[in-house]
């Protein structure tokens, strides 16, 4: 039976998917029953690859890391669900020699899922919300998905990311959808995607 970790940045992402696994809190933000573990990092790339470093060098080593949540996008619809084939860091600019991606490191392809009916999609990992920008195409941003792909890549863990589309841009539609809409706020339908996993 694999190791799973599924990791959230927010109580508010894990709350119906810790219930629906019957998972139970063992402390320092950490829930568990069985075989399937679930972190809640915080929001941002530095609270996450502070929090998965912390919990891989404390625990078991998990055989795959999943991270569900939101994802604002610029073009997705709202409350659909897409699986992350790569992430790149938004906030990585170094002019005239990278820009998005570092080459030596963390910039692996993630795990895809064989299920048809959900998009692939590349991200971009900022440390603050994404109101407009630049990028042109059909992409997602989050606030944590590069330092797991990190995190992950240094371990040799696979990692899968599914995200839910929260928002287009926009900073109170993803207030007003991850708190008021249901469909978006639910995401504990994931576990019907990634059931072959768990």
């Amino acid at each position: 039976m694999k190791n799973v970790l599924i990791v959230c940045a927010l109580e508010k992402e894990s709350k119906l998917i810790a219930e629906k696994l019957n998972l139970k809190s063992i402390g320092n933000n950490i829930l568990r029953n069985g075989n399937i573990s679930l972190l809640i990092t915080g929001m941002g790339k530095q609270r996450t690859a502070i929090k998965l470093t912390e919990y891989i060098s404390k625990n078991e080593k998990p055989d795959i890391i999943i991270n569900i949540g939101y994802a604002g996008s610029t073009d997705i619809p709202v409350g659909k669900w897409v699986n992350i084939s790569k992430v790149h860091n938004y906030d990585w600019d170094i002019p005239g020699e990278e820009r998005y991606d570092l080459p030596d490191i963390g910039n692996k392809s993630l795990q895809l899922l064989n299920n048809s009916d959900v998009e692939t999609v590349e991200c971009y990992s900022a440390e603050s919300f994404i109101t407009h920008t630049e990028l042109q195409g059909h992409i997602a941003f989050d606030m944590e998905l590069h330092s797991i792909a990190l995190i992950s890549e240094m371990y040799k863990i696979p990692a899968l990311s599914l995200k839910k589309i929260s928002d287009n841009l926009s900073l109170d539609a993803y207030y007003d959808n991850t708190e008021k809409n249901a469909n978006v706020f639910e995401l504990d339908s994931s576990l019907d995607i990634i059931k072959n996993y768990l």
